[in-house]
């Protein structure tokens, strides 16, 4: 018990200096780069890691700086440090940095200078650890090669370059990502033996993932956008069960029960949006903006509409009059930019208003979310535009003067609709991509600001991720 208390602090320390790292440098050769992946800047390994990183902390970044044929020897073909990528790798001033050398490395011509592999590894840390942001370096055992293709060797990778590694993070401290472990026996993922396609790339982030983060992955357990008491909660039951499926520390493969190693690592995300783009809280008790509190898409209030800061369902909340308030905003999500989620509480409305829609009126706007001119329950327009795609509509109503919260996901094949955290309508097939637009969003009133269509009560808490969150 003593051992477990003792380490509690340091993994929560080791975890809060990865969360309050934003911007990773992804220094590399070919398999960096991306090379053979048909879209390397989405599916190459450094844009995979971003987009999971993103799903514990939007602020995450992560820039590929990978060379093709580059070498970590100094005396290479091709030395990673005599490239611009590595110039703009350190000008970068990253926060983290990860280094995947060694591949080409093992080629019969750079590797006669093998003697020079640790000094100049070394000499590389020490260059980036120098910058001002004092980054944490880490240092990655080089993916495996299946055959022996452009002069790689994959017996000096295995035998040679891997005991090297773990010498170079004993003298340095640097602490090593196993990528070869990761990805041996996952030949088929490797079309030329060397370089990972789109699917070997994301086991590599996969493998890279919880050495940043702390946990094996985001403790928001039950997949409402939030790690809050209720994710706690589903933690305690389970270690009072003795059950382990919610099991997500220590990094990276966890110990295989529940414990206070992953009662820390939700305390280490406690009140974090996982994928959040956009917050709107809207409790502010005068002005004319609705603050984002991620600082990229405040909304402006429009026709007037009144701050209540004790009337929300959370804090504060913004009541809407249904004649000609709303809240406009610039281009938060476009429809075709893949899966998202839309959160809200409201209470009041009338049959046909709409909680929230796109600008345009020229036919490119749609709503998004709002409610049946009939009976006042949840639906969307949002379509592919098919012929046999309909708007989605529910039986649940939300126009009955309580709080309800409303949720919009599209999972990039399907569209749900959630009222209080039950599923109220889906698609029974798959559909194609949504319709494009490009317009800007409005919340309380509808495209085209058809009369009728404006909200008429309260609104509070407004979320947008671009991930689908699915209780």
């Amino acid at each position: 018990m003593k051992s477990t208390a003792l380490f509690v602090p340091l993994i929560l320390l080791a975890a809060a200096s990865a969360a309050n790292a934003k911007l990773i440098a992804c220094v590399g050769d070919s398999i960096t780069y991306g090379s053979g992946i048909s879209d390397r800047l989405r599916d190459g390994y450094p844009a995979q890691l971003e987009r999971m990183l993103k799903e514990f902390d939007p602020a995450w970044e992560v820039e590929n700086f990978g060379v093709s044929g580059a070498t970590l020897l100094s005396k290479g073909d091709k030395p990673y440090i005599r490239e611009s990528a590595y110039q703009s790798a350190r000008a970068s001033n990253p926060d983290i940095v990860i280094i995947k050398l060694g591949t080409n490395d093992s080629k019969p011509h750079n590797w006669v200078y093998a003697n020079e592999y640790v000094p100049d590894y070394i000499a590389m840390i020490e260059a980036f650890r120098s910058l001002p942001s004092a980054p944490v370096v880490w240092i990655c055992k080089p993916v495996p090669a299946f055959y022996v293709n452009f002069s790689i060797r994959p017996e000096v990778i295995r035998d040679e370059i891997l005991p090297m590694i773990d010498e170079i993070s004993l003298q340095t401290g640097a602490p090593v990502i196993d990528l070869y472990t990761a990805l041996d026996g996952h030949g088929d993922l490797f079309p030329d033996g060397i370089h990972p396609n789109a699917e070997g790339a994301g086991l590599m982030a996969e493998a890279i993932l919880p050495h940043l983060t702390g946990v094996r992955r985001a403790p928001d357990f039950n997949h409402d956008g939030v790690v809050n008491l209720l994710d706690f909660a589903h933690l305690a039951m389970q270690w009072l069960a003795g059950e382990s499926t919610l099991d997500i520390a220590p990094a990276p493969d966890g110990d295989g029960s529940i414990g206070y190693l992953d009662l820390a690592g939700v305390g280490m995300y406690w009140l974090k949006y996982p994928n959040l783009i956009t917050h709107w809280p809207l409790d502010e008790a005068e002005g004319n903006l609705a603050i984002d509190v991620l600082g990229k898409f405040d909304g402006t209030l429009e026709g007037g509409p009144q701050w209540r800061p004790d009337g929300g369902m959370i804090g504060g909340a913004l009541e809407l009059d249904g004649i000609d308030d709303y809240v406009s905003a610039r281009t938060i999500l476009r429809p075709t930019d893949g899966a998202f989620t839309v959160f809200a509480w409201v209470k009041g409305g009338q049959p046909g208003q709409v909680i929230l829609a796109q600008a345009d009126s020229s036919g490119a706007g749609v709503t998004w979310i709002g409610t049946d001119v009939v009976t006042g329950a949840i639906m969307t327009r949002l379509t592919d535009g098919g012929r046999m795609t309909v708007p989605l509509a529910s039986d649940r109503v939300v126009t009955d003067g309580q709080w309800h919260r409303v949720r919009l996901v599209w999972t990039g094949l399907r569209r749900h609709l959630y009222v209080d955290g039950q599923e109220v309508a889906s698609d029974d097939r798959d559909l194609s991509n949504l319709r494009s637009s490009n317009a800007g969003f409005l919340l309380g009133a509808g495209e085209g600001f058809a009369p009728g269509a404006f909200w008429a009560g309260m609104v509070d808490d407004v979320r947008f991720y671009d991930r689908a969150v699915m209780p």
